[in-house]
């Protein structure tokens, strides 16, 4: 019988509709190509092969054999009390010889390994009174006896392939029943047509699918699993760029960008001037890159990263004021409330020196769905007039009844990753509409887009940052403006309690110094399901039991907006000495008296927010400090501890951020699919960095001479296959 990938899984002798519903449900294997891209996690060196006449005690060695039987005791360890259970299974050789396997605490071993299977046992080779044992060795099943497999034609094929495949696997579908499956699979494929073709292979150094596809399972040898690898890390990660930039490339099609090179002696070069720093050199270059990007007759689409307190806002605004400077207007969307309102005062202050909302100054309105019926229809009818020049909102700038008289540039703010249909989205609000001609004089009409400048604060992983954003061009502001100096970051575990009231009584300093002090909870309320600290209880014990003398604030995201306002403006004038939040202060919350940043229960927090809650303290310059407080209510798990500790040794976000793709994984930092991007199977956006880069380039280049893929027949089939309900829908994913 000859197999082809997609075939259902169920073809392989032995698997029938419970064991196929079975491998569907628990690792979603349908079909024989969902089986063979269940890579293997790892390989076991299984080490030569021996025979017990030529091993050594107290030396490595892999023993085969069938298991004969099993006998289990119970014993007490020495001095500890304790009880200990004890699985030893009796080992037959194809030679007669015995050997024995111990396990200690896994009386389950027995029934997964059970009289007449064939095995291979990797361990150190110990002597216990008579006979030679293996203790608490590493086991690959084999086969059967009864399945025609013995330990003599188990042997000779593991000498042909030393390096076993070790995969994901759950109850009731061990590593070694995939592995059984696997094989099955391979010894009845067809050979597989390579979607690449023999110019990229020789280009890259690449062996072709099928000796992947078998080199990964079942490698001879660690230079063809290596080579195995690479090919299929590269074909995963050239399939995801080519969809980012066929996306790209097709929902900007039969569009043009609008004029908004920068102006010479215009706004942007007065707005510079009147600064109270000059730009760092970060900054100059983001400004020449966006510049460039302006002046295209394609639409920008720029991701623009950088550090907690890097200076995005000034290239925000630089970029802003291009349009504004070509007679255009701007929007900066983010997505809170409280982040616009503070985004909008940023933008009063430093557009300042040029005039705000003065005769002949630049019109600068807020409008969020808190917005009075009054004043809503006031700037929705100046934004129509052309009035207002740049505005600041939330998703309310997307409903209907919003539109511009000439959008010229959105900037879009904090995680919230609008795609390119998203300006398309925007473009339709806007009362100027395209080129007639277009630039070629070709006489077909063209739509206009704004260009799009997408911000984060949070640092992302230049590898994910190429996977996740490969559709955007990437700016990173890697300097820190004049003054701003490393947060001092401690971290107490439960073991220094005594510390809290040495800071206690520091706060209170600092508050006599007119400075202020965050203290985050992860939790509003408390709960019974989930122990932690939450915010009203806090706020409470604070107010009336450590600070009786101070004025400590409350601020969580189930308030009404005009009492998050009253409490935040009695912060931000130092009226009060304390806030207690939520992490609803985590981006945007700018508040330059602020020095002390306390995290109750920071383990309950991730490394990127506890990143970001750092980055509200040591905004007016000189010295601030971070506590972390760990533990009080849970254990902390490594994941946790490892978290905690990276945070607390380092202050650089892009080291952070490649600390947590380590700690994660990338699985976790896609995020319930909100990405529409394939999963990645073997590839590792740390290790693989190189080929991350590599297959970008080679998809934009592919994709420029072609963009519909119409002369890449097999390329195109393959994106669309690995893309879950094909293309079209992934970039529908973007007006989501």
């Amino acid at each position: 019988m000859s197999l082809r990938l997609d075939d259902r899984v169920t073809e392989l002798p032995g698997v029938g509709p419970k064991l196929g519903a079975r491998l569907a449900d628990a690792l979603g294997i349908r079909t024989i190509g969902d089986l063979l891209h269940h890579y293997p996690r790892r390989h076991q060196d299984a080490g030569e092969v021996l025979d017990l006449s030529q091993v050594a005690e107290d030396e490595p060695a892999t023993l085969i054999g069938e298991i004969l039987d099993w006998s289990t005791r119970r014993t007490r360890t020495r001095g500890k009390g304790r009880q200990l259970d004890i699985a030893e299974a009796r080992v037959r050789q194809a030679s007669g010889a015995i050997f024995h396997a111990t396990f200690f605490n896994q009386r389950w071993r027995a029934n997964q390994l059970p009289p007449g299977t064939v095995a291979a046992f990797s361990g150190t080779v110990k002597r216990f009174r008579s006979s030679l044992q293996l203790r608490s060795p590493e086991v690959q099943r084999l086969g059967q006896v009864s399945a025609g497999l013995d330990a003599a034609s188990a042997a000779e094929r593991l000498r042909h392939q030393r390096l076993l495949a070790v995969y994901p696997a759950v109850d009731g579908l061990p590593s070694f029943k995939l592995a059984e499956l696997v094989e099955a699979a391979l010894e009845s494929l067809s050979p597989l047509e390579d979607w690449l073709p023999a110019s990229l292979l020789d280009r890259f150094d690449l062996v072709d699918l099928d000796t992947a596809v078998r080199g990964i399972h079942l490698p001879p040898d660690p230079v063809t699993r290596d080579a195995a690898r690479h090919r299929l890390v590269f074909d995963e990660l050239f399939a995801l760029q080519l969809g980012l930039q066929w996306r790209r490339v097709r929902l900007e099609a039969d569009t043009l960008g609008v004029d908004n090179r920068p102006v010479e002696g215009g706004r942007t070069d007065a707005f510079l001037d009147a600064l109270p720093f000059p730009p760092t050199g970060a900054q100059l270059r983001a400004f020449e890159g966006i510049g460039e990007d302006l002046a295209r007759l394609r639409p920008m689409h720029r991701l623009l990263q950088g550090d907690v307190g890097s200076g995005k806002t000034v290239v925000a605004v630089w970029t802003m004021l291009n349009a504004v400077d070509r007679g255009r207007q701007a929007a900066l969307m983010v997505p809170t409330e409280v982040l616009a309102e503070q985004h909008h005062r940023t933008l009063t202050e430093l557009l300042a020196p040029l005039g705000v909302n003065v005769l002949d100054g630049i019109r600068v309105e807020l409008l969020t769905s808190s917005a009075t019926t009054a004043q809503r229809r006031r700037i929705l009818g100046e934004l129509l007039s052309g009035q207002v020049d740049v505005v600041v909102g939330t998703h309310a700038l997307l409903e209907e009844g919003v539109r511009f008289a000439d959008l010229g540039v959105v900037v879009i703010d904090e995680q919230h990753r609008f795609g390119v249909s998203q300006r398309v989205q925007l473009k339709e609000k806007s009362v100027a509409d395209a080129s007639p001609a277009g630039p070629g004089g070709d006489g077909e009409a063209r739509a206009t887009l704004p260009d799009v400048l997408v911000m984060t604060a949070t640092p992302i992983p230049r590898s994910l940052a190429l996977t996740l954003y490969g559709d955007l061009d990437v700016t990173v502001l890697e300097e820190l403006p004049p003054g701003r100096e490393p947060i001092t970051t401690q971290l107490i575990t439960p073991a220094e309690a005594h510390r809290r009231d040495a800071l206690y009584r520091f706060i209170r300093e600092e508050a006599g110094q007119g400075r202020g002090t965050y203290v985050v909870c992860p939790f509003v309320e408390p709960s019974d399901t989930l122990p932690g600290t939450s915010a009203i209880e806090e706020h409470q014990r604070l107010a009336r039991e450590v600070f009786p003398d101070l004025e400590v604030e409350l601020v969580h995201g189930r308030m009404p907006s005009d009492a998050k306002d009253a409490a935040m403006g009695r912060f931000r004038a130092g009226e009060a000495h304390v806030l207690v939040a939520t992490t609803v202060i985590e981006v945007g919350v700018d508040m330059p008296h602020a020095t002390i940043m306390v995290i109750e229960d920071a383990e309950r927090f991730g490394i990127s927010q506890l990143h970001q809650l750092r980055g509200r303290v040591g905004r007016g310059g000189g010295r601030s400090f971070c506590v972390l407080f760990a533990g009080w209510n849970a254990e902390l798990g490594d994941d946790a501890a490892e978290r905690l500790a990276a945070v607390a040794d380092s202050t650089d976000g892009f080291l952070l951020a490649e600390a947590d793709l380590h700690i994660r994984g990338a699985g976790q930092l896609f995020g319930q699919k909100q990405s529409g991007l394939p999963d990645l199977r073997i590839a590792d956006l740390l290790r693989d960095l190189e080929v991350v880069g590599t297959t970008r380039d080679l998809a934009r280049d592919v994709v420029a001479a072609d963009p519909d893929l119409s002369e890449h027949a097999r390329l195109r089939t393959e994106v669309l296959a690995r893309y879950d309900g094909g293309l079209d829908a992934f970039a529908a994913l973007e007006t989501g």
